[in-house]
């Protein structure tokens, strides 16, 4: 566990804790495993796609976070594990202080220890935002029964299984207690019963943080990468969908009503996730289908970021047929007349970003028996897609 970045100013900030487990000792193919008949979650092993998800979203709000106005970036406090400790290119650089443990160790006491800071430093201003990341195992019993984040050494009691793992509701319960005005938790982890007695009534894991005397009554979102029963998916040594959509999401405000600029609030955020994770310029077509739920306490709008500038937004644009992407030469020009993005042709969707807003979107064929065909197009944050018609000439 280690404080990757801390702002020395003070006020209201956004203060980050980036929990990736990849590694676990217990589970088959860890270093300590032991296979017993009888053994609960059996079934699971060692994960890649935690550890390059959290690093992902280190890099990402380090750099895009420490020079919001207004609110910017307080701090990030991370723990990883991954088989491979190394680090990947460039995070040295972006994180000068990281410590020799980073990628190395996610038990429950390195997520005791990095959650006691990340609490205190949230709870020093009422104005700040505590964010919340965890990528990993989860399990869950039943829709409405314990919620489980299974960590380095979960399962190395025999008679307690999940006690080295984090309770999600009291967690989040004890989260109240907390002077932040806005708490956001993501969580990026299956939540089915694999491998769990059905007699199973609780998994007595463990709550981190103080038990709760007052409750600030701050406004709680968490969004879960995936449904009650439903297992979470992220290939290979990549970061996750669930991820991937979280981290654009944040980033892809809506218009204000009043119409003063952009804002991500607490209640848009979770919409954009899902809408993300449903686009096909994320989701490859080969995943299996995932949908997001969130769950919410007091929930008012509250505002995570503004934006003063019109924001960029994600674009898939594809053809029908799909023959006639080959030779599509595309342009997206807005309303002046001014191009914005264009691509010559290539066999595959032209995945991109605009201006939010109404522009033109022109595509061409220089051979072949298409006819060049010009449409209006709304880019609409999060993001859009759309498959454009083509005749044959």
């Amino acid at each position: 566990m280690t404080t990757l970045w801390q702002n020395q100013e003070t006020g209201p900030a956004i203060h980050v804790l980036v929990i990736g487990v990849g590694r676990y000792d217990y589970f088959n193919g860890g270093s300590k495993h032991q296979a017993r008949a009888g053994t609960l979650a059996k079934g699971l092993g060692q994960l890649t796609a935690p550890p390059a998800s959290a690093y992902e979203v280190c890099v990402t709000l380090l750099k895009e976070l420490r020079d919001v106005p207004g609110r910017a970036l307080g701090s990030i406090e991370a723990v990883i594990s991954a088989e491979d400790p190394q680090l990947p290119p460039g995070f040295a650089d972006l994180f000068p202080d990281t410590g020799n443990e980073i990628g190395t160790t996610a038990e429950l006491e390195d997520v005791k220890e990095a959650f006691e800071r990340w609490y205190e430093r949230c709870d020093s201003d009422r104005g700040n935002v505590a964010l919340f990341y965890f990528c990993g195992h989860g399990l869950q019993l039943g829709a409405y029964g314990d919620h489980a984040l299974l960590l380095q050494d979960t399962r190395a009691s025999r008679f307690a299984a999940f006690e080295n793992s984090i309770d999600v509701r009291g967690t989040v319960q004890s989260m109240q207690g907390n002077r932040a005005a806005i708490q956001c938790f993501f969580l990026d982890a299956c939540r089915g019963s694999q491998d769990v007695d059905v007699t199973l009534r609780s998994l007595k894991s463990t709550a981190l943080g103080p038990e709760l005397h007052i409750s600030h009554d701050p406004e709680q979102l968490v969004v879960y990468s995936t449904g009650s029963g439903a297992p979470a998916h992220g290939r290979t040594g990549e970061s996750a969908l669930f991820t991937r959509s979280f981290l654009k999401a944040l980033f892809s405000p809506e218009h204000r009503r009043d119409g003063q600029g952009w804002q991500v609030t607490t209640t848009s955020v979770g919409t954009a996730i899902d809408q993300l994770m449903q686009w096909p310029g994320l989701r490859h077509r080969s995943m299996p289908e995932q949908q997001c739920v969130t769950s919410s306490t007091n929930v008012r709008g509250g505002v995570l970021l503004r934006f003063t500038n019109r924001p960029q937004v994600s674009f898939h644009f594809d053809t029908a047929p799909t023959d006639a992407l080959a030779t599509a030469a595309w342009s997206l020009a807005d309303l002046r007349g001014n191009q914005v993005a264009s691509r010559m042709p290539r066999p595959e969707p032209w995945i991109d970003s605009g201006p939010a807003g109404e522009g033109d979107l022109h595509v061409a064929f220089a051979d072949g028996p298409y006819s060049t065909t010009s449409q209006q197009v709304w880019l609409q944050p999060p993001c859009f897609h759309h498959t454009v018609q083509v005749d044959v000439s």
